[in-house]
Formats: structure tokens, sequence, C-alpha cells
């Protein structure tokens, strides 16, 4: 709607012995500082169906420049008041049941979807490296921005904190040498958890889950080879 004021003639004849004038519609909001609302979309829908390709309505002062970062009502990344699908909040993404700890009950299910989140978040570092936001890149993945859910899975907490610990490192060398532009390398974290306690051990944590898979790896090597022996035998 837009807000336009009233006519004092208007408003004068309007009154009548019979009584007040009714109010507006319940759907347009109410009037205040003597003015009133008026729903101006069969005028703008009017306008719209009369422009050709190529025509623009703009003011005097419009400039190509400033149209870069116009908002644009109903486009769901610039209009933050359209209503979207998903979730707004982490918590309530995971009550939802995404980012399941541990990610399967099945443990063979379980170590191909951590291979799969460690894949995409590998994917997701190396296009922070390009140019974009750690908001919209790294910290996309619920299970970094909610460290403590995974402190039982070895493998994808490990894999996290020395992830957290590249990135902290990147942005400070790089904020150190101040030889960067920001279409190189984003820097701003915008509140990102991306200092954390024990960061600072994650390498011997990462050896550690290391010698424990290779272990693993060798007693399932050692099984494979014993059926094979009583198959033969």
């Amino acid at each position: 709607g837009s807000r336009i004021r009233p006519d004092p003639m208007e408003a004068s004849s309007s009154s009548s012995p019979a009584g007040p004038a009714p109010g507006p519609p319940p759907s347009i909001p109410p009037s205040g500082d003597q003015g009133v609302w008026a729903d101006v979309s069969p005028l703008i829908a009017a306008a719209c169906a009369d422009l050709q390709d190529g025509e623009l309505v703009h003011g005097e002062n419009f400039s190509l420049f400033a149209a870069m970062s116009a908002l644009e009502i109903m486009d769901p990344k610039m209009d933050s008041g359209i209503e979207r699908s998903g979730y707004y909040s982490i918590d309530e993404a995971i009550e939802d049941g995404i980012a399941p700890v541990p990610l399967s009950l099945d443990r063979t299910l379980d170590i191909q979807r951590t291979l799969d989140v460690i894949d995409h978040l590998f994917s997701c570092e190396a296009t922070w490296h390009k140019g974009h936001t750690l908001a919209q890149t790294v910290f996309t993945c619920i299970y970094l921005m909610k460290m403590e859910r995974i402190s039982s899975h070895a493998v994808l907490n490990s894999f996290c904190r020395i992830l957290r610990a590249t990135c902290n490192s990147v942005i400070s060398v790089v904020s150190t040498a101040r030889t960067h532009e920001e279409e190189d390398l984003f820097t701003m974290s915008f509140g990102l958890p991306l200092n954390g306690e024990g960061d600072d051990k994650c390498l011997s944590v990462l050896n550690s889950v290391e010698e424990t898979i290779s272990r693993q790896l060798r007693a399932c090597k050692s099984q494979a080879l014993s059926k094979k022996k009583t198959l033969e035998g």
C-alpha cells in the first residue's frame, strides 16, 4: 500500500448528519498522522501491463550503479519478508532430524555418510578459497556449527576440528600479510565459531584417529584372509 494525504475539501464534503463515514476495509492498515492508506495494487498492475520490453519506470536520481544493489520484492535472496520453506534456526533443523549423530545406526552406512560429509566439506573449503564467504560455504554444515554434538564421533569430530583450525590459520596468515583483495579471499567470519577449545591439539587427535582406523583396516584384512583360507581348505 501507499500513504496519501486527504483532501480537506473532500473530507469536509464527505461528512453528513447521517453519521460518520465508514472506516477503511479491515485489510488496510489503520491510518495515522492525518493520513490514510490506499491500495495501489491495481495502479501498479496497470502500469506494469502498459510497459513494453526495455522500458523502466524510475525516479529522477536513478542510476544503473545504484540499481545493482537494489532490493527486489519477492526475491527470496533479497526480500527478507518473503515466507520461505525450510528452517529458521539450527536447533529447529536438528530437532527435525537434520545432521543426525551417529549418521546411521548401521556402521557401514555411517562410514559412507561420514565420507560424504567430509567430501562436501572439502568442496566447501575450496569454494571459500575462491573468494566466497565462510558463512555460505564451510559453515553451511551443521556439524561444524554444533561441534559438541559430534564429540562421540571420532572421525567426523577430528576432521571438523582440523578444518576449523585450518580456516582460522588461513585467515590469520592472510590478514597479517595485508596483501589480499576481498575478491581473492573473504576473511570476515561474521562471528562464526572459528576458535575452539583444544583446536591446537587437533593434529594429535587426527593422528590418533588415523592409527585407530589403520588398526581396524588391518583387522578387517586379517579376517578376510582367514575366511579365504578356510574356504580354500
